[in-house]
């Protein structure tokens, strides 16, 4: 266990129940953002997987808070901004 001011911090299972982990189901705890380019990514710096079934949320980057610069650019481009659906 890490230590936070002398006291053991409890591992994300032990705050939150999560029901994926107790039945021991692949999947991630971050966020799926899409791109306008095509790619993805994952707010959880340790995802090995970005498939859309192992994450609950899955956003456009365009919802991003300041913006994604893929985003921007297709805007741009294309006049429209691109909503994953």
């Amino acid at each position: 266990m890490s230590q936070n001011s002398g006291k053991p911090m409890r591992s994300h299972h032990e705050r939150t129940p999560c029901a994926p982990c107790d039945a021991a189901l692949d999947h991630c705890h971050g966020t799926l953002i899409e791109h306008a380019d095509g790619g993805t990514a994952c707010t959880d710096s340790d995802c090995p997987d970005f498939d859309h079934v192992r994450h609950a949320f899955v956003i456009d980057c365009g919802s991003l808070a300041g913006g994604c610069e893929c985003a921007r650019s297709e805007t741009a481009r294309t006049g429209r901004q691109r909503l994953t659906g």
